[in-house]
């Protein structure tokens, strides 16, 4: 392979490993054919590189997502409970497109090259796996091996990875992270549950499962069932002593059982270890186990030991610096063991430490401060930490990792081979002095030299000797792989900073993950064509697979992959994404993508962003943050589509006919809509509703538009404890919950069969229900898919797909046999277009009716359908059936249908099942209410409700609007209070509620007059005289008219009700008078103006003026001012 221009390299690290595969059946391109294009962005990329993975954020991102308010840990035995429930469900096969009555689960023998789960076609990848923290492998047949997934389950290999099968795909998903054979018979193994190495509390577990015959069924521990103790299991180990003796490293401390698990009691705390116990190892001591644990990672915990089986315990290493630590045994001599410790602060290598007395005392073989280039990197990304020594930047970027990834064993056969695992696998041949990379995590994943980043498991061959056999495997976050030469040379700088990419020499590595399927997608999308798919992936990238290529998926864009999208009419143009907010777009086929959120300044982006693109227009996509962002220009350039909203955008629906029609879901449990969301800026309001309380979190995760209605929406909920399941019918001012058959488990995704719309399926955390009439009812699989997370569920042509977040991605062919059922309400019609369609969902090109219904007309449009009548394909739309009125039960009818070229006819029965529904109320379309203060009201609320079968039904409203009052279904009153905002009215017939809203807006009508107005007269001017208008407003002149101004403190003016001010009373003054009075208003309604003054002089005609202004002359007037606060205040707002 030629080597890459250290510019280009330093970029090609920066970006994780970028693109470098097109989508059209392209060969894999080398990365010296990427050096253009990367040297292009070098000097961005080489001084501002990005992590590959963000494992913290990931599952911090993912945890809350599922917590209610004040929850810390996801709930698991919720989980337990829910497949309780799930056994209880009628099922579904998506397959055959019917009831199934007799269920019985089929998880089909893989071959490492093709798989299928039940009915469901597995499409991989099976050779990019996911996070792996166990592997063992059988004492005595050494091609079998169990490992474990922390959202895959449990797996098993009889041909030494060259295929897996999965063995917990039927039981409780939970995150395995260890697995021990019990002493003496390799049929019996316990797995821990729950990944308790996270800051956030992580995957949480439930307990040990143990399994008696080589993993094909498992029982959980009773006595761990449910007890907070395990919820978070770190490591099991037997007793050297006693082969009924379990111990188990867990967030509640250092647990025993001296009866196989049975029963167990604590015997070790470590007080104030932010995760307990992380690490345990066990060896004989002759009489008794020896134990030395590892606790605490993010405060201190340290090392403590116990040299009587668990009995009493002492501290043997606690530094004030000590994060994280694992622990090895050397198997050649169980004296000599070695610790890695992180750094309790940034959490890189703090030191290797080494005890030569069985744990009792411990000595440092290098740390921190005496490490050499090398060393101090392992616990750090090793080609950032050597930016420097690359020449790739002027500082080292470590990204350190060690209460993450960490992990140390010893050679079996040279106690002084140590190897360790950080973000890249060290060795050191000088008993733990100093260590030397053997692996590259961002080379091409078929190279020799690479091994996916992020250790977390180190297993030696059985038969390894040190010179026939010196195979060992490791786990990581992209599965497993394995070297067959542990002990050849290490890497040099060289090689590192990948001016040299010779594996001759050096330890070589392997991939098994070969059917391995445990990839953890976060979205995906199915290709135009349908033979080909594409989904972003926890720590693995976003990555394309196609039909027929199980183990040959390919990596587009690198780290974190999220959100994706493909233009349908032009399949080059792809968009992906990695963390926040980082839309990129290929106009390529994904061998290059460029940043597209050119515009875009708003923040509160998502770990994982969402975004969609318009079904009906490719040009137009919506990506949310904490307001939503437009572009019409296929991502050249964003605009705000709305305000702020209340929190982070989770989910983004866009109606299939209509890119206007747009609707958003919240984490804190908001659904906004807009039905002219084209045109909508951050200034324009959005029609949004509550799902839940106010005070309470239900998140949104996901919705989709009706293809036929789109008033029509359904949504998800992925908080625990929440309706799961929501519907809208009058285009998102009301929603219902429809999820009564559904557990109490998190909906991830939700798709409506574009083909017939009453056919929705719902991703859960365990697996997929499906119902038939619009979620009235809900069934569980009966197709056979796996009990774990399905992340995104996808309608193409007659396939679904499922992209999983844990066992990888798969399809479905749903297919229309003889047997076709549809499923109505009584007094409906429903249209039996979908009926018209093979068993592989082609629809013929014409059909005969050859039996019609017994109790219901099967109608063409308004025509009466008999016997013999022919269909052609584009009439088939326009036939329904309409059961007779109250008619419940079973109908059918008969049809022949011919394809185009097809030899013969098909002959098709059609069941109708007709259900007795009790019909929820219905509130129709609620008109806004706007009133003005002192306004009478009477609005009545009965005439917008209906309910087909009950009389009886309540309503009220909230919040109450003060001067009004609602009864029996009327608004009534006088409004005497200013009010602005959304009002809900409830409809209840003891049986459903629904609810929608409506705004009232009660405003100050009141008129105002100018202040500060003066007028003048001359004396003994004549009564009645105008001496001039007032000035003044009424904003609500056509509905309640000033009617009268009232005039306080002097009486020789008046005001008539258009605010001419006349003379009221003989105006004789010796000399000029200065005239002040008050003035009010007052219209139809009772409402007053502000109060003002007016002033009038009224002019002397003799000339008698005090113009000194010594006092002596003028008038008193304006005594009577006195008396205008008093009087003002004796007039009250009616």
């Amino acid at each position: 392979m030629k080597l890459l221009h250290p510019v280009s390299l330093a970029v090609a690290i920066a970006l994780g490993g970028a693109s470098y595969l097109t989508y059209q059946h392209a060969q894999q391109t080398p990365y010296e054919q990427k050096a253009d294009y990367l040297a292009a962005k070098a000097e961005k990329k080489a001084n501002s590189p990005k992590r590959y993975d963000k494992p913290k954020e990931a599952q911090e991102f993912y945890i809350s997502q599922r917590l209610p308010k004040g929850v810390e840990t996801i709930p698991t035995e919720k989980y337990s409970q829910a497949l309780e429930d799930i056994k209880n469900m009628r099922r579904y096969s998506l397959a055959d497109n019917k009831i199934v009555f007799d269920y019985v689960p089929q998880l089909n023998s893989p071959d490492g090259v093709h798989r299928e789960l039940g009915q469901w076609e597995e499409l991989g990848p099976g050779n990019i796996g996911g996070r792996t923290r166990a592997l063992i492998i059988h004492p005595t047949e050494h091609d079998t091996m169990y490992t474990a997934g922390v959202a895959g389950g449990v797996w098993k290999t009889t041909d030494a990875g060259k295929s897996w099968q999965p063995l917990s795909d039927l039981a409780t998903n939970l995150a395995v992270t260890t697995l021990t054979f019990a002493p003496n018979d390799p049929n019996t193994i316990y797995a821990g549950t729950g990944e308790g190495f996270f800051n956030a509390d992580a995957l949480r577990g439930d307990g040990i499962f143990k399994s008696t015959d080589g993993g094909v069924s498992w029982t959980q521990l009773e006595a761990t069932a449910g007890n907070e103790l395990f919820h978070y299991t770190n490591k099991i180990v037997f007793g050297k002593n006693d082969p009924s003796t379990l111990y188990a490293a867990t967030r509640g401390g250092v647990q025993r059982s001296k009866d196989n698990g049975t029963s167990w009691e604590t015997v070790f705390v470590k007080e104030d270890a932010a995760v307990g116990c992380t690490d345990l190892t066990v060896v004989d001591g002759g009489d008794h186990d020896v134990l030395v644990t590892a606790c605490g990672s993010f405060d201190t915990g340290g090392m403590h030991r116990s040299a009587d089986g668990g009995d009493t315990w002492a501290a043997v290493l606690e530094l004030e610096t000590q994060g994280r630590t694992t622990i090895a045994v050397a198997p050649s001599d169980n004296n000599i063991m070695y610790a890695l410790l992180a750094n309790i602060g940034d959490h890189g290598m703090e030191a290797v430490y080494k005890s030569e007395d069985m744990g009792a005392t411990w000595n440092a073989t290098v740390t921190r401060d005496t490490a050499d280039e090398y060393s101090r990197l392992l616990l750090s990304n090793t080609v950032y930490g050597l930016f420097p020594q690359c020449g790739y930047g002027p500082e080292p970027q470590f990204y350190n990792q060690g209460w993450y990834d960490n992990i140390i064993a010893v050679d079996p056969v040279n106690p002084d081979v140590v190897w360790t695992g950080g973000i890249d696998m060290f060795r050191s041949d000088d008993g733990g002095k100093t260590f030397v990379p053997t692996s590259i995590w961002w080379f091409d994943m078929d190279h020799e030299l690479y091994a996916h980043a992020d250790q977390h498991t180190i297993v030696f061959h059985p038969a390894y000797d040190g010179v026939n056999n010196t195979t060992m495997f490791v786990g990581n976050d992209g599965g497993i792989q394995r070297t067959d030469n542990a002990l050849d040379e290490r890497l040099d700088l060289q090689q590192v900073c990948g001016a040299s990419d010779d594996p001759k020499g050096k330890v070589n590595w392997q991939t098994l993950n070969n059917g391995y399927a445990v990839t953890q997608f976060y979205h995906g999308t199915v290709m135009p064509d349908g033979t080909a798919y594409f989904g972003g992936t926890q720590d693995n990238g976003t990555l394309l697979g196609e039909d027929g290529g199980f183990n040959a998926w390919r990596e587009i864009t690198g780290g974190d992959g999220g959100w994706t999208a493909v233009d349908p009419t032009n399949p080059n143009v792809l968009f992906s994404e990695y963390t926040n907010l980082s839309i990129q777009k290929s106009t390529d086929g994904g061998v290059t993508f460029a940043d597209s959120f050119n515009g875009i300044t708003g923040d509160g982006f998502p770990f994982i962003t969402r975004f969609e693109m318009a079904p009906s227009n490719p040009q137009v996509l919506w990506i949310g943050g904490n307001q939503l962002w437009r572009t019409t220009d296929q991502a050249e350039n964003w605009v705000a589509g709305s305000p702020v909203l209340d929190s982070s955008v989770y989910a983004i629906g866009i109606a299939p006919q209509n890119e206007n029609i747009v609707a958003a879901g919240t984490r804190e449990g908001y659904i906004y809509i807009n039905y002219n969301a084209g045109e909508a800026d951050d200034s324009t309001p959005w029609n949004s509703f509550k799902i839940g309380a106010e005070d309470v979190r239900a998140t949104i995760s996901a919705i989709a538009f009706d293809p036929t209605d789109d008033k029509v929406a359904y949504a998800t909920v992925s908080t625990f404890d929440q309706a799961h399941v929501w519907k809208t019918t009058d285009g998102g001012k009301s929603w219902m919950s429809i999820d009564k058959d559904i557990p109490n488990v998190p909906a991830t995704s939700v798709a409506v069969d574009p083909k017939n719309a009453k056919r929705v399926i719902i991703g859960t955390d365990l697996g997929v229900f499906i119902s038939t009439d619009g979620g009235e009812n809900w069934f569980a699989d009966g197709s056979g898919l796996a009990n774990t997370n399905v992340a995104k569920v996808a309608f193409h042509g007659n396939e679904v797909f499922a992209f999983t977040h844990g066992r990888s991605a798969y399809k479905v062919a749903s297919a229309t046999d003889e047997h076709y059922e549809i499923t109505l309400d009584e007094d409906s019609t429903a249209n039996v277009s979908s009926a018209f369609a093979d068993r592989f969902k082609n629809a013929f090109a014409s059909v005969e009716i050859t039996e019609l219904p017994e109790s219901g007309d099967l109608m063409l449009g308004e025509e009466l359908l008999a016997v013999g009548a022919v269909i052609a394909l584009d009439k088939f739309d326009m036939v329904t059936y309409t059961p007779e009125t109250n008619f419940t039960g079973e109908d059918s009818f008969k049809f022949t249908g011919t394809a185009d070229k097809a030899e013969s006819a098909q002959e098709v029965t059609v069941e109708l099942n007709v259900e007795d529904v009790n019909d929820m109320p219905v509130i129709a379309d609620l008109e806004d209410l706007e009133v003005m203060l002192g306004q009478a009201v009477e609005v009545d609320f009965n005439g917008k409700v209906s309910d087909l079968d009950s009389e009886n039904i309540t309503l009220s409203i909230e919040p109450q609007i003060p001067g009004l009052r609602f009864s029996e279904g009327v608004l009534s009153g006088i409004a005497s209070s200013v009010f602005s905002g959304d009002v809900k009215l409830h409809a209840t017939d003891g049986d459903h509620e629904v609810s929608a809203s409506f705004a009232v807006n009660i405003y100050d009508a009141s008129p105002v007059i100018e202040s500060n107005q003066s007028f003048e007269v001359v004396e003994n001017t004549p009564i009645g005289t105008v001496i001039g208008q007032l000035v003044f407003s009424d904003p609500d002149a056509e509905v309640s008219p000033v009617e009268k101004f009232h005039v306080y403190g002097d009486s020789l003016f008046s005001v008539d009700a258009e605010g001419n001010v006349i003379v009221a009373k003989e105006l004789d003054f010796e000399f000029q008078e200065e005239v002040y009075f008050g003035v009010q208003a007052e219209d139809t309604h009772g409402n007053l103006s502000n109060h003002t003054e007016v002033h009038v002089t009224i002019r002397d005609l003799r000339g008698n003026d005090d113009d000194d202004d010594d006092g002596d002359s003028g008038s008193f007037a304006w005594l009577s001012l006195l008396s205008l606060p008093l009087a003002m205040l004796r007039r009250r707002r009616k």
